[in-house]
């Protein structure tokens, strides 16, 4: 700590600190759901099939993404075949950006809301 114009500063509590992953995943599952929403609308066409299908795409762009997330942990070399995949689902079905998109939000989401609750003060009774 030191003193700057009669005011302590704390170098702790500086931007450097800050946690960028789940700023990075939270980004990149923005983009891929804003790229699938921008396909289905150049499309010019999205029903209640498209609606089911982004939704139950969820289920496997989740296991996916806990595949990969295991694979480049463990083996980095044989994470190019799952990220291979991934980017090729990616590229031909916009269902599979929204439903990426939605699992990358909803992991950062999970425990950050979790976190932010507990540390919201009590209510007031």
């Amino acid at each position: 700590m030191y003193r700057s114009g009669g005011y302590f500063v704390n170098s702790d509590r500086s931007a450097r600190n800050i946690e960028w992953g789940p700023w990075v995943i939270g980004a990149m599952g923005a983009v891929l759901l804003l790229l699938g929403v921008a396909r289905f609308f150049l499309r010019h066409r999205f029903d209640y099939i498209d609606a089911l299908y982004c939704c139950l795409a969820i289920v496997p762009a989740g296991i996916g993404f806990i595949v990969i997330a295991y694979v480049v942990q463990h083996a980095k070399w044989v994470s190019l075949l799952p990220l291979f995949a991934a980017g090729v689902l990616l590229f031909s079905y916009p269902v599979f950006d929204v439903a990426l998109g939605l699992t990358l939000l909803g992991t950062i989401a999970g425990p950050a809301l979790r976190e932010w609750r507990a540390k919201a003060p009590p209510p007031i009774s």
